[in-house]
């Protein structure tokens, strides 16, 4: 059994290793799009997104489940392990049918069918990298999957930079994602192998696939309504707009949701305290919440406004000027990231209280939401519409996540919040201040003045103190 030093190390190793893939993946896909121009990364993207899509009829949330079962440590977990994965084999096939007869469908005369064919390879290729990683992190070791996460991403920028030098081809750099999928599956395969003398065979019980089938069934529920929510805009784009205006709302995308990585590293490090202190002191719990809730929302409120201010000069420096229609959706985008960020520290806490369901359903009503804005903004208003769907869904998602959380923590003392309103009004003029300054100063100047005035302004009105960034710090770098 492993200490609780080593887990915290684990833990810790394997956060540092996701946040380092998204950095890169972000710096990836920046000099990607200059290098493929609208039209081509509107259909790298597209290709992803919807083969990604279906990714999750593959999984159906089985690999959470053989974590779960490899994790206790019991005799039965190999068979299991079997059994779920030939399972998979059965799904991937059949995923692999139902994206094929709908590329020859929807997009036979369109260039992003071969394209689609290239991810469909990917999806399957990953989701057996996931089974392989999930039996060794239920074993309680994350460091193959943090070795294997990191070269992955250096493996597909050495070959992307690489390639960038001499061609524009999309379904070129499709193939360079495609080999290092297959370099972290055979890499998985080996560790699976080797280290831990795990064979893979075909087995098949009926009893243990009924019982699997129902137990995986709310893992399923929510990856399908997550997978929906993420991409369907993106499908609708394509098939009501076409490729270029898939390439605008994707820079946008990229530049919104690459955030992500700072409340899931915050995240990752609370959801053992919100577990512990739901069954031990509720009182605890408050405290831990209304923190994590306000400490998101510091993190948060600067980047949204500072973001508004600045998305026309960061869309023309990081992408060029060929991507001047990106900027209005990035702004819209962007404005969601508060009620994002702190969603993270909502849904952790209802996990934490064994009340997924209430996770799943909300993720299934917010998904409904968003297909349907989507489909009457798109046609309407355009990428814009596409943007505004997904910031008025993320609101919605924290509303009902919040209205539950109140519900289950009981008599919350709101004044711990009032901080949150300083934070408010201090990004508020950070925002005013960097509009004023950018006309006459250099706008990383003027970016950096508006942090600095955010700073002072929030120590200033006492709503962050020294102790608070001590907690923060240690929330993140000493959990265990």
């Amino acid at each position: 059994m492993l200490s609780g030093k080593k887990i915290a190390a684990n833990t810790s190793f394997f956060m540092t290793a996701l946040v380092l893939q998204k950095v890169l993946s972000f710096v990836y896909f920046t000099f990607l799009a200059r290098n493929l121009g609208t039209v081509g990364i509107g259909q790298y993207f597209f290709a992803i997104s919807f083969a990604s899509m279906f990714s999750v009829l593959i999984d159906l949330g089985l690999s959470p489940l053989i974590i779960r079962e490899v994790a206790r440590e019991s005799e039965d977990s190999r068979k299991w392990f079997h059994q779920i994965f030939s399972l998979k084999v059965i799904l991937a096939c059949l995923t692999v049918l139902i994206i094929l007869s709908l590329n020859w469908i929807l997009f036979y005369d369109d260039a992003v069918r071969n394209l689609i064919f290239i991810t469909t390879a990917i999806i399957v290729v990953d989701s057996f990298t996931l089974l392989f990683y999930a039996f060794i992190r239920g074993r309680q070791n994350l460091k193959w999957e943090s070795w294997g996460t990191i070269i992955f991403q250096i493996l597909v920028l050495v070959a992307g930079f690489s390639l960038m030098q001499f061609s524009d081809q999309v379904f070129l750099f499709l193939i360079v994602l495609l080999l290092a999928s297959l370099f972290n599956l055979f890499y998985s395969a080996y560790i699976l192998l080797v280290k831990y003398k795990l064979k893979l065979k075909f087995y098949f019980s009926q009893p243990l696939v009924k019982h699997i089938l129902k137990v995986c069934l709310p893992f399923a529920l929510a990856a399908i309504f997550a997978k929906v929510y993420a991409y369907m805009d993106t499908f609708l784009l394509k098939i009501f707009l076409g490729d270029e205006e898939v390439g605008f709302y994707s820079v946008a995308y990229k530049m919104t949701f690459a955030l992500q990585f700072i409340p899931l590293a915050f995240v990752a490090a609370l959801y053992p305290a919100f577990a512990n202190y739901f069954n031990t002191s509720k009182d605890k719990l408050k405290e831990a919440f209304s923190r994590s809730f306000s400490y998101l929302a510091f993190i948060s409120l600067p980047l949204a406004f500072g973001t508004i201010a600045l998305a026309g000069e960061l869309v023309e420096k990081l992408y060029t000027s060929r991507f001047v229609y990106s900027v209005l959706p990035l702004q819209i985008l962007i404005a969601s990231i508060p009620f994002l960020f702190i969603n993270f520290s909502l849904s952790s806490l209802l996990n934490a209280a064994q009340k997924e369901k209430i996770n799943t359903r909300n993720l299934g009503i917010v998904m409904s939401f968003n297909v349907l804005l989507n489909l009457i903004f798109i046609p309407w208003l355009g990428i814009w519409g596409a943007s505004l769907a997904s910031s008025l869904s993320t609101l919605l998602l924290f509303t009902l996540n919040l209205r539950a959380v109140v519900k289950l923590v009981m008599e919350i003392n709101w004044p711990n919040f009032w901080p949150v309103l300083g934070s408010l009004l201090s990004a508020v003029f950070m925002f005013w201040l960097i509009i004023q300054l950018k006309e006459e100063l250099n706008w990383i100047v003027s970016a950096l003045l508006g942090g600095a005035a955010y700073v002072v302004l929030m120590f200033a009105s006492r709503s962050l103190k020294w102790r608070d960034i001590v907690y923060v710090k240690n929330a993140i770098f000493k959990s265990s």
